[in-house]
C-alpha cells in the first residue's frame, strides 16, 4: 500500500528557519564569504529568471567578486512568508529586499521572490539544495513599462 506523505507547517519551522536567514544575511551583509556559501548544499541548483542557471561554485564565486568591492556595501533584508517541510526536506518561501550602496550612497533596490527547497544533510544542517528567485511583479512592470 502506498502511503502519502504531506508536507506541513510545523510551529518551530518559523524560527528555525528565521535563525538560518539571520544568520545568512549576516554574514552576506559582513561580506563573509564562507558564512554565505554556507547555506548552499555543495550539489545547489539555482535559478534566476533571466539569468544562467548557478551551481555552488558560481555562487560563491560571485559572492567573493561583490565582496572584493571596497566601495559597494551590500545589505539584504527578507520576509519569510510561510516553511513547509515533510522528513529531510523543506520549502521556504520568502522576499528578498536588496540595498546597494556605493561611496555611502545608495544606488539601487530591488526585491525579489523566492523558493528555497532545502535538505537536512548528514550531519543535521539545512541546506538550500534548489531555489527560484524572481524579479516582484511590482518592479518588474517598472521595468517593462507596464503601467
Amino acid at each position: 500500500m502506498v502511503q502519502n506523505v504531506y508536507a506541513v507547517s510545523h510551529p518551530n519551522d518559523m524560527a528555525t528557519f528565521e535563525q538560518i536567514f539571520n544568520s545568512w544575511t549576516t554574514s552576506f551583509n559582513n561580506k563573509n564569504a564562507e558564512g554565505a556559501c554556507s547555506l548552499f548544499s555543495t550539489s545547489v541548483v539555482a535559478d534566476y529568471q533571466g539569468a544562467p542557471q548557478k551551481n555552488y561554485a558560481a555562487l560563491c564565486d560571485g559572492f567573493k567578486k561583490l565582496f572584493q568591492k571596497p566601495n559597494y556595501r551590500y545589505h539584504y533584508r527578507y520576509k519569510l512568508h510561510d516553511v513547509h517541510h515533510s522528513g529531510d526536506l523543506a520549502v521556504a518561501r520568502i522576499t528578498w529586499y536588496l540595498d546597494v550602496y556605493e561611496n555611502g550612497q545608495k544606488t539601487s533596490a530591488t526585491q525579489d521572490e523566492g523558493m528555497d527547497v532545502f535538505e537536512k544533510n548528514a550531519s543535521g544542517k539545512w541546506q538550500v539544495i534548489r531555489y527560484l528567485s524572481y524579479m516582484s511583479p511590482v518592479q518588474a512592470c517598472q521595468w517593462l513599462n507596464c503601467y
